[in-house]
């Protein structure tokens, strides 16, 4: 039987996922804060933004305006979808393991990895 070792210093991945288009739109990596969605938020003005689909986290509130905001697990299968998929690829991302990575540096590149190769990009032009 292994056992892991509390993680002190943990690291999230926000995203914000195109609904329509399976595109990833942009992320943040942090804190499970306020700050760290604030930051996402300020990037997301551009994209004229209409809902917003989101766990019952409580922070969500504190951003976003509550005629945009839909809370539940009801919208947000396709990103959970995506977080597994990210978690497939990628073993940094992997839950209860040795190999998540302290670094936030590494974390943002290997989320713009995955978002160009598996969501964004076309696999022709990798080459």
């Amino acid at each position: 039987m292994a056992l892991f070792a509390v993680k002190k210093n943990k690291l999230w991945s926000w995203k914000a996922y195109c609904r329509d288009t399976g595109q990833l739109v942009d992320w943040e990596c942090g804190n499970r804060d306020q700050d760290t969605l604030a930051k996402l938020m300020a990037r997301l003005r551009r994209w004229s933004v209409r809902f917003f689909y989101t766990d019952e986290w409580a922070v969500y509130p504190k951003e976003i305006a509550e005629a945009r905001l839909i809370q539940g697990k009801q919208g947000t299968v396709a990103i959970e979808r995506n977080n597994s998929r990210q978690r497939h690829w990628f073993a940094r991302f992997r839950r209860k393991c040795l190999l998540v990575s302290k670094s936030l540096r590494m974390l943002d590149l290997t989320m713009a990895l995955f978002a160009k190769f598996h969501l964004i990009g076309q696999r022709e032009e990798i080459a």
